[in-house]
C-alpha cells in the first residue's frame, strides 16, 4: 500500500458538519455535536508534501471515535478500537489497534476531531464573503497537527478546512455534500469477515 496514500485518506476520516446545536458561536456548534450524531460527508481532498500534491475524493461516515471511509482506491473502518485498512485492488488488509497518547491524533483523526477544544485554542476568527466565518486554531501541545483553519458557513456547515502538519505537509479539504443521521450500532463501523484469498495483516 502506499503509505503517504494511506495517511491522507486516514486523515479526512472525522470533520465537524453541519450539525444543530445550543450555542450561537459556530465553532461551537461543531465542538457541541460532533459525537452526537452519525455524519455523511462527501469532500475533495489535496496535500501537498515536498512539493508533490496528492488529489482526490473520498466519502466519509463518522461517528463520535469511529468512521468508515473510501476514497484513494482505500476502504477504511474504524470501531474506537481498532482500524481496517482494506485495498480491495490488492485484496490487502491491515489492521491495527487504536493508538494512545498524543500521536494517535494523526492515526485516527476523530479523536483529534473530538477533543479538538482541549488540543487546541482558537486564535482568531475572520468573516469571509458570503456570510463564512474563517477560524484559526493552533496546537496547545504536540500532536502531529500544528495548526488548523476552518471556514463555517452561517448555518454551522463545514465549508473547507486546511491543516498543517507538523513536517509543514498542508492538506486542504472542500466539503461538497453533509448529511446528519441517527447514530449507529459499533458493528456499522466494522469490515465483518475478511474473504479468504485476502492477505490479511492482523498487527493488534
Amino acid at each position: 500500500m502506499n503509505v503517504f496514500r494511506t495517511f491522507a485518506v486516514l486523515f479526512l476520516a472525522a470533520l465537524p458538519l453541519s450539525l444543530p446545536a445550543q450555542s450561537t458561536d459556530l465553532l461551537d456548534q461543531l465542538y457541541d455535536t460532533f459525537a452526537e450524531h452519525c455524519v455523511v460527508m462527501d469532500c475533495t481532498y489535496s496535500v501537498e508534501s515536498d512539493g508533490i500534491p496528492v488529489k482526490g475524493k473520498c466519502k466519509v461516515e463518522v461517528q463520535g471515535i469511529s468512521y468508515k471511509m473510501t476514497g484513494g482506491g482505500l476502504e477504511v473502518f474504524c470501531d474506537g478500537e481498532s482500524v481496517w485498512i482494506l485495498d480491495p485492488e490488492s485484496m490487502e488488509a491491515v489492521i491495527e489497534s487504536v493508538n494512545v497518547g498524543s500521536y494517535s491524533y494523526v492515526t485516527n483523526p476523530a479523536l483529534l476531531f473530538r477533543d479538538m477544544e482541549q488540543m487546541f485554542t482558537k486564535t482568531g476568527s475572520s468573516a469571509l464573503s458570503g456570510s463564512v466565518m474563517r477560524y484559526r486554531l493552533t496546537a496547545r501541545e504536540a500532536c502531529g497537527v500544528a495548526s488548523a483553519v476552518l471556514d463555517i458557513d452561517k448555518n454551522a456547515v463545514l465549508k473547507r478546512a486546511e491543516f498543517t502538519l507538523d513536517d509543514e505537509s498542508v492538506m486542504t479539504i472542500d466539503v461538497e455534500s453533509v448529511k446528519v443521521q441517527p447514530m449507529k450500532e459499533s458493528a456499522a463501523f466494522r469490515p465483518g469477515q475478511m474473504p479468504s484469498d485476502w492477505v490479511v495483516t492482523d498487527l493488534r
